[in-house]
């Protein structure tokens, strides 16, 4: 298993574990891509990761489409019914923003907006505990469904249940990603 040491330089600005906090990580988004291209990993894996770990927002569309057409055919085999079906174009706006909001909860890790992610409300001159969960806050339901646009009694009956099943997809994807950096960082860190 990877150290967190190692673990923690992918992320832009990370802290440094072995000196002083803060600082530029010692791996550049071009390590992290590479690592990621000598991966046997999904189109999808790869294209997050690089959104992810990389921070190359160019490959958003093509992972949008990608992840859209893997909730419609798992729409299709379960055999859902369309949110508007006299709206094709409004529906396919839907899936697209179902699938946005999957790609924004892992590439986000729905970190709190009060605290940062730190866990720490600093907002006045008293430092406490944030309310969120060690830092991370998801969107409620009612923000799901307003990102989505749709209404939020049926998010809750039909939609939500739909989107966590999908998600348990994206989050393997991401679970694939760290087995292969952490693997591939694992091997090459003496030379890095």
């Amino acid at each position: 298993m990877v150290n967190a040491n190692v673990m923690a330089l992918l992320a832009h600005g990370s802290i440094n574990y072995e000196g002083v906090a803060g600082g530029t990580p010692q791996l550049t988004a071009e390590d992290v891509a590479g690592a990621l291209g000598m991966g046997n990993l999904p189109r999808e894996a790869y294209l997050l990761g690089l959104l992810k770990y990389a921070g190359d927002k160019t490959v958003l569309h093509e992972l949008d489409r990608l992840v859209q057409e893997y909730v419609i055919r798992v729409g299709v085999r379960e055999k859902w019914r369309e949110p508007w079906p006299n709206d094709k174009k409004r529906s396919l706006m839907f899936f697209k923003q179902f699938a946005r909001l999957m790609i924004n909860e892992i590439v986000f890790e729905n970190l709190c907006d009060v605290c940062k992610g730190t866990g720490i409300d600093k907002r006045s001159n008293k430092f406490r505990k944030c309310n969120c969960n060690d830092g991370k806050r998801p969107l409620t339901k009612m923000k799901q469904a307003e990102f989505c646009g749709i209404f939020e009694k049926c998010w809750r009956e039909r939609w939500y249940a739909r989107y966590e099943v999908c998600l348990k997809q994206v989050h393997k994807w991401h679970a694939q990603i760290i087995f292969h950096l952490s693997e591939y960082l694992e091997k090459n860190k003496k030379s890095l």
